[in-house]
């Protein structure tokens, strides 16, 4: 057997980037056939992460929780507005900062695994012939099993808080559909970035970080003066977020330019990074 025959057309087959781009109905009927082992997947990475500690998926809950309670002493001890500690203006802004932090916890989260998915995946790049989309979309459902168990606990601040509860609560389903989607495009793309440039990953703490202070998640979007409302348009997640707390805070349907707004981010983003990913998916395996 002519062994260098056989090696050059295996890198052909595998590796050839010149390859037609892959039809997407095929692709995406033989990601759907493969959505279960997504899902366990997600769960045993779900389970892996607080394995070793005492609280285990407690820390889930108890991580944004904690986080939440350190900005609301700094927003009603330390600048002195939104209420005192014990008034229930106090605990209506410690609310808002619940709902804000579980629910950007979610994105963020399923963003930075899902960049390093591919990377950390190296294994199952190299000696399975599954979509290897798989791998960042079970990142971000990993994500989003951790943020379900929080809107218990956050049912419980809107109750005390005396915040509307109405019908528009069930439009929360509709954000959290899009934040998902939105969530993972931005996956698709950072994890096909990481491939090529390994700082992405190493980059997008910070990122997240500042991305939350330009976001209305710890305060709400009627603290952004009107002049400069505008700007949430073009923060991906920003539109987002203003629905997110009218929905909850004012028991109203999002305003229309906004409900668009997420709606354009969340799938213009999906499918960025879907088209993107399949773009570069062949050559993962020479690159990991």
């Amino acid at each position: 057997m002519n062994i260098e025959k056989v090696d050059a057309e295996v890198k052909i087959r595998v590796y050839d980037s010149d390859a037609s781009f892959p039809s997407i109905g095929a692709y995406l009927q033989e990601t759907v056939g493969h959505l279960s082992f997504a899902i366990a997947k997600a769960k045993l990475d779900l389970r892996a992460v607080n394995r070793n500690t005492w609280l285990g998926q407690l820390w889930n809950i108890l991580n944004p929780l904690l986080l939440s309670l350190v900005y609301w002493l700094l927003v009603v001890v330390i600048l002195g507005s939104g209420g005192s500690i014990f008034s229930l203006e106090g605990i209506k802004t410690l609310t808002q900062i619940v709902a804000g932090l579980f629910l950007f916890r979610f994105i963020s989260i399923g963003l930075m695994t899902g960049a390093k998915s591919i990377v950390s995946g190296g294994a199952f790049v190299l000696n399975t012939r599954l979509p290897r989309i798989i791998l960042p979309l079970s990142s971000v459902y990993s994500a989003f099993l951790s943020f379900l168990p929080s809107m218990f606990l956050y049912a419980i601040f809107h109750l005390v808080s005396q915040y509307p509860i109405t019908p528009e609560l069930l439009l929360l389903v509709l954000v959290v559909l899009l934040s998902f989607l939105l969530t993972a495009g931005l996956a698709m793309l950072a994890a096909t970035g990481n491939v090529f440039f390994r700082d992405i990953a190493s980059f997008l703490p910070y990122v997240t970080r500042i991305w939350l202070y330009l976001t209305p998640v710890i305060y709400v979007y009627t603290d952004i003066p009107d002049n400069y409302r505008w700007l949430i348009f073009l923060n991906p997640i920003g539109a987002l977020f203003v629905c997110w707390q009218q929905i909850l805070f004012l028991g109203e349907i999002p305003g229309n330019s906004y409900l668009l707004a997420g709606v354009l981010w969340a799938t213009g983003l999906f499918l960025l990074g879907f088209v993107m990913f399949l773009r570069k998916e062949r050559d993962f395996a020479i690159r990991i």
